[in-house]
């Protein structure tokens, strides 16, 4: 004691206390101060201001803060282009126009025709059977491809925020997977009718032409099946094993792995939201420079072919890649 004050002190590594008591009282009060090595005298603990209650609601609301090194703020980084591509998508299906989900309602399919023919869509963006062709099967294509591909949109940014994986105790997550995995393997079974039935765009639509690269490759390669139908059809057996994989890792409780292989699951769906805007644009790019005399026959079908394809070549390229950097982000070590 030393004044009314008692020095604490402890050595090897462990924590010194002020402990101050008045003369003549037993009742001890004592605030620790930061751990140091061995010492004599007093160890003063410099207060630092609290986390300010913005700091915490941003690291809680994003799961991950914003440092683009780790996955969780990659994702973060990425998380407004997954929203806005399932946005598009579920206007894109549920909307009056085009409303896919409605294809093979002679009254919709007839609404589109006709909006194409007022506002001369067709030299733009091409016949309105891009997007009425399905009606040659019915309803079905709708169905089990537009519908459940709708839904697995939306999912893929619900399943992505950190939200998901916070309510109901992380039931909602779990619940939620199953049902974009569902969702997934209903509009493949979708994806089949429609390639079994010839009526991918460059078959149905561009009277064979695939666009200018994938026309090159086919006339040097001269296979049985376009390239184009190849590769979408790769991209479709990647799409599945992503899938799988992301459903096998969450069940063995491999969660690192399973954050990995769910963030290429969605890069190799969503692309398909984007290729529709950026189809549009590159169309009306094209067209506006066949009428400045650099691009012929902006409004023949090579042109369209080339507009269509090229626009998917981008999309997945880039859905890809940042699905890629995403997943390599690093992971704390739990």
């Amino acid at each position: 004691r030393r004044g009314g004050v008692v020095e604490c002190e402890d050595c090897c590594d462990m924590t010194l206390a002020i402990c101050v008591t008045s003369v003549g009282h037993s009742r001890v009060s004592c605030r620790s101060s930061r751990r140091v090595g061995p010492t004599r005298g007093l160890a003063l603990r410099r207060r630092t201001s609290p986390r300010t209650s913005t700091e915490t609601t941003d690291a809680v609301a994003t799961g991950g803060g914003s440092d683009t090194r780790t996955l969780e703020g990659r994702v973060n980084a990425l998380f407004p282009y997954v929203a806005g591509s399932a946005a598009f998508m579920a206007a894109w299906v549920f909307g009056p126009f085009p409303g896919s989900l409605y294809t093979g309602i002679p009254s919709h399919d007839e609404f589109i025709a006709q909006v194409y023919d007022v506002l001369h869509f067709t030299p733009l963006f091409g016949p309105s059977a891009l997007i009425t062709k399905y009606n040659e099967l019915g309803r079905l294509p709708a169905l089990t491809h537009a519908l459940p591909g709708a839904v697995w949109c939306a999912l893929s940014a619900w399943q992505l925020h950190p939200a998901s994986r916070k309510t109901f105790d992380g039931a909602a997550h779990r619940i939620g997977g199953r049902a974009m995995l569902a969702a997934a393997a209903t509009l493949m079974v979708g994806y089949a009718l429609i390639d079994a039935n010839g009526l991918p765009a460059d078959i149905h639509d561009f009277q064979g032409h695939s666009g200018g690269i994938a026309d090159a490759l086919d006339a040097r390669i001269q296979a049985p099946t376009p390239v184009n139908t190849i590769g979408l059809r790769l991209l479709a057996g990647w799409f599945v094993f992503t899938g799988v994989r992301a459903g096998v890792t969450a069940k063995e409780g491999e969660y690192k792995k399973h954050k990995v292989w769910a963030l290429r699951h969605v890069a190799a769906g969503l692309w398909v939201a984007a290729q529709r805007p950026v189809y549009s644009a590159m169309r009306s790019a094209m067209v506006a420079g066949g009428f400045l005399g650099l691009v012929d026959d902006a409004s023949g079908v090579e042109s369209l072919a080339d507009g269509f394809y090229y626009a998917s070549y981008a999309t997945t390229t880039i859905y890809f890649l940042a699905g890629e950097w995403a997943a390599k982000g690093k992971e704390p070590d739990l």
